[in-house]
């Protein structure tokens, strides 16, 4: 969840959040362990904590233009009236006209191979959507290999199929996930180049749409 303004409370003094630390742009994505889902979830969860008990956020900042771990300790205190512990972020235009557009709501930005981009990531023969980036918190991150505990799905990695359709447009991927509800499952066919052994690998990563 991204904060886009940290309030005062109605005379004038710091807020919980902004005591801990906490900035606007900053991305709120743990709170006392448990990973937040929207700014709702965030809302749902301060408002269950009982005021003086402290609250551990987890929380990306961006700094140079990298995103920065870092972890605050929050003291709750009674919320004023009409004030949250954050104002979630208002979506841009460019979201509102298409909040589904290439992945956005699985927090992934995917991108068409291109003969180039084969070449420079040994893909050749593979066709499908390429991963150029994962948001650490969107719903695509908090997806784990159930053996290791690792993050299934890695920048680089290639989506050939999603529920047996295959993709290889930003179109055919969009088709699918604008057909999808809450609690739909999501099947995805996954090629990644492995380096060290210089072959591609195939597998299926699974997990539920929210």
């Amino acid at each position: 969840m991204i904060v886009t303004e940290v309030q005062q409370t109605m005379d004038g003094q710091s807020t919980p959040a902004a005591k801990a630390g906490v900035q606007a742009n900053d991305i709120i994505v743990d709170f006392n362990g448990q990973a937040i889902a929207n700014a709702q979830d965030l809302i749902q969860r301060v408002a269950g904590t009982p005021v003086g008990q402290s609250a551990t956020l987890v929380l990306f900042r961006d700094v140079d233009g990298k995103l920065d771990k870092r972890t605050v300790t929050v003291v709750l205190t009674e919320r004023p009236p009409g004030k949250d512990l954050v104002e979630p972020a208002k979506p841009s235009p460019k979201e509102s006209a298409d909040p589904k557009g290439n992945g956005l709501h699985l927090g992934v930005t995917l991108a068409e191979l291109t003969p180039q981009l084969v070449a420079d990531r040994h893909l050749v023969g593979v066709r499908g959507l390429y991963i150029k980036e994962i948001d650490p918190s969107g719903l695509v991150a908090e997806v784990r290999v159930p053996q290791t505990g690792q993050q299934a799905l890695s920048e680089g990695d290639v989506i050939t199929r999603i529920n047996r359709v295959p993709v290889n447009s930003l179109a055919d991927f969009e088709r699918v996930l604008n057909g999808l509800k809450p609690g739909d499952p999501i099947v995805l066919n996954v090629v990644t180049y492995q380096r060290q052994r210089n072959v591609l690998l195939q597998r299926i990563v699974q997990f539920t749409y929210q």
